[in-house]
């Protein structure tokens, strides 16, 4: 979300000046559109400086109360709309005074303004992390900071399909600036846009140039907004995000500041403050009856961004009844003067201060973020932003602006670059560590310490060892499996022996949780000399009913389990068939308790379209989920050198969900035989479940096995596979 929006008066929204009248600058322009693109003195706009105040204030209280406000991301489409409409007037103004535009002047004014702020907020984090943060987040962290540092952050969440509404645990830090890259790219090709109308037009009436304008912005505007909306039907993920479906939004604010001769000042008073107070109701009511599950950006932000341009539209009536007082008060001008700082503080405060103050109170946590916000945003504007805004020297220098602005940024991206040599360094020794620890075969290492029906194992040397590291775990992988057939949606990898080689030719079915079973597989298979075929979708079970997932991953959900079904009808070969999934979510139509019947049915009804060349299936009971903060909690203990097993242990009732899949194979699947394996013994006790265990971490996650961990399952699958036979 952005804050950004304010011209290069240091303390006015919008500061607009001619030094010659403009119709006799440009007597093409519209007579409407040249008054108001440059009067004879300043004139400032409270409005737009409310709107400011009202937007940023809309998005850190969703960030911090997301339950009172959950459509309150829609201050970034506010932003988005007031910068359309700003950096549009201040286009024209230049063109109006000088019959051109500078691309150079306009690109560095909008480095000193923005710039400045944004790299020491940068500087700041990146640093903070490096203090405060576990080494195991850094790799993500200081990823974004670069990407965000170069303005491609939007690019990069949408191409990982992050969830902006979900606080979880381990979001970036710098995670907020992808509207700050939608903002530079707006700045970087909307006065090309702009130049190039007018240099295509040059010598041509003065009517045809602006309508040559209006109607490049406009056809610009309308197929941003189409694709947003197609978009963000299909894959509202990276939707969200990427800039094609946001330039619509500065696009209708350019077009508000064209304006196509319309003047303010023939509008009835009462129609204006009806119009303003319209608008500032239609950001509100976005802002309070939105939320994560609103498709955003698509037709829902028509509402924010019309009602802003309505309350720019209607200015500052004079009337007893218009909002004009309450713009000017001086805590919303004070607010819309600072929302820039505000907007880049109060997010790394919200992650940061969690990890440097383990186990704070929301609460409490809401409150030290709003004073630390304020008075870090004071210090940036007064100190950081005004000082370099109004350096006389930069101003007449645009090029030593902009070379300064490329050094900067460089110094600021040495942070995350030395922290990336240094994670690189530590994850290299962490490698080496397992390497050598696992090769040397230690009693009671991993699931060893707890066999299946036997007596637990307790190997004093491994009480503090933790392998794979925190920091190794999050950059690992499954075991390695090549892919050797691609049919429809299904990706079919190998393991184990080579078809030719082997006895039997066993398949591995589901969603990433069979996926974690592959290094135990691995196992199995040199044990019985199998040739095994994975066939996996993440986040996508063996299942007939519908997995409740956002589009386009439900549909593609759908078509995997079709061609699955006809993978198989290709591979007669197989006839035992292992299956594994994701406990929990929910399915279309169903819900809690009601999800879980109708998952149960919706995996008998899978197993029964199989066809008759798979005689035996096998299901293997979903393990255990961790607290979101496992890593963390794993990685304090072993700075603190106490164990990390019983310092982040999860109470089995919590972290053991019934599994759907058992439910199934219970009941039976005629025609077909269905048993189960159950090691969750090797995890969990009785009352808690356990993140390492015998000196290996086992999950890498909330609830994904590590490989080391998987590997170590390997004798106990086996001894069940065959118990089986």
């Amino acid at each position: 979300m952005e804050t950004r929006k304010t011209l290069d008066s240091p303390t006015q929204p919008t500061v607009e000046r001619a030094s010659t009248p403009v119709r006799d600058a440009l007597p093409w322009m519209p007579a409407g559109l040249a008054d108001r693109a440059a009067p004879s003195r300043p004139r400032w706009r409270p409005e737009i400086q409310a709107l400011r105040a009202l937007a940023v204030s809309l998005v850190i209280a969703a960030h911090l109360w997301p339950d009172l406000v959950p459509g309150g991301y829609v201050g970034v489409d506010v932003f988005f709309a007031v910068s359309g409409f700003l950096i549009t007037s201040l286009l024209v103004e230049e063109v109006v005074g000088s019959g051109g535009i500078s691309l150079t002047g306009f690109w560095a004014r909008r480095a000193r303004r923005i710039l400045p702020a944004a790299l020491v907020t940068l500087g700041v984090t990146a640093i903070a992390t490096l203090l405060v943060v576990p080494s195991h987040r850094w790799g993500p962290f200081l990823t974004e900071i670069a990407t965000s540092a170069t303005y491609v952050e939007n690019w990069r969440l949408a191409h990982t399909a992050v969830d902006y509404f979900a606080q979880s645990d381990g979001v970036s830090p710098v995670q907020h600036y992808w509207s700050l890259s939608v903002e530079e790219q707006f700045y970087l090709v909307w006065p090309l846009l702009l130049a190039g109308a007018l240099a295509a037009t040059r010598g041509r009436p003065p009517r045809t140039r602006v309508g040559v304008l209006a109607i490049a912005m406009g056809v610009v505007t309308a197929a941003s907004l189409f694709y947003a909306i197609v978009h963000t039907a299909a894959d509202p993920r990276p939707a969200y995000f990427v800039t094609p479906t946001r330039a619509w939004e500065f696009g209708l604010g350019g077009l508000a500041a064209l304006g196509l001769g319309a003047s303010i000042g023939r509008m009835p008073a009462l129609a204006r403050v009806l119009i303003s107070w319209g608008g500032l109701a239609a950001i509100l009511v976005a802002g309070f009856a939105f939320g994560p599950g609103t498709p955003f950006p698509g037709v829902a932000a028509l509402l924010p961004v019309l009602g802003t341009l309505a309350v720019i539209r209607a200015g500052t009536p004079v009337h007893r009844l218009a909002p004009t007082k309450l713009f000017a008060w001086r805590p919303i001008q004070s607010t819309g003067d600072l929302s820039y700082s505000l907007y880049l503080w109060h997010w790394p405060l919200l992650v940061l201060i969690p990890y440097a103050f383990d186990g704070i109170g929301r609460g409490l946590l809401a409150g030290i973020v709003l004073e630390l916000t304020a008075g870090l945003a004071w210090l940036s504007k007064r100190y950081v932003e005004d000082p370099v805004r109004g350096a006389r020297g930069l101003a007449r220098r645009p090029r030593r602006t902009l070379a300064l602005a490329g050094m900067a940024t460089a110094l600021v991206l040495l942070v995350p670059a030395a922290g990336a040599i240094q994670l690189h360094h530590e994850l290299d020794q962490d490698k080496r560590q397992t390497k050598e620890l696992v090769s040397e075969h230690p009693p009671c290492f991993g699931a060893a310490a707890r066999p299946p029906g036997g007596t637990p194992c307790d190997n004093p040397e491994l009480a503090r060892q933790v392998v794979p590291t925190p920091v190794e775990a999050s950059e690992a992988r499954n075991a390695s499996c090549e892919v050797v057939e691609v049919v429809g949606r299904v990706r079919a990898c190998a393991f184990g022996q080579a078809a030719d080689d082997a006895r039997e030719t066993v398949a591995l079915v589901g969603d990433s949780h069979a996926s974690h079973w592959r290094a135990a597989f691995d196992d199995v298979a040199a044990r019985r000399d199998w040739h095994g075929l994975s066939v996996t979708h993440t986040g996508c079970p063996f299942s007939q009913a519908t997995a409740a997932l956002p589009e386009p991953q439900r549909t593609q959900c759908v078509q995997w389990n079709r061609d699955t079904i006809r993978w198989f009808e290709r591979h007669p070969e197989i006839h035992r068939v292992f299956v594994a999934g994701h406990t929990g979510g929910d399915v279309v139509g169903h819900r809690g308790a009601d999800a879980f019947g109708a998952q149960v049915r919706g995996y008998a009804r899978a197993w029964e379209a199989l066809p008759a060349t798979v005689q035996q299936i096998v299901v293997l009971r979903d393990t255990p989920k961790m607290r979101g903060a496992t890593l963390d909690c794993v990685q304090g203990a072993m700075d603190a050198g106490d164990d990390p097993a019983k310092a982040c242990a999860v109470p089995r009732a919590t972290s053991l969900e019934r599994d759907p899949a058992v439910a199934a194979a219970q009941a039976g699947v005629p025609g077909r035989q269905v048993r189960t394996i159950d090691l969750t013994e090797t995890l969990c006790d009785r009352s808690s479940c356990y993140p390492v265990v015998g000196g290996a971490l086992a999950f890498k996650d909330v609830d994904h096995l590590t490989t080391v961990f998987s590997s170590t399952l390997g004798p106990y699958l086996d001894e069940a596979v065959q118990r089986l036979s």
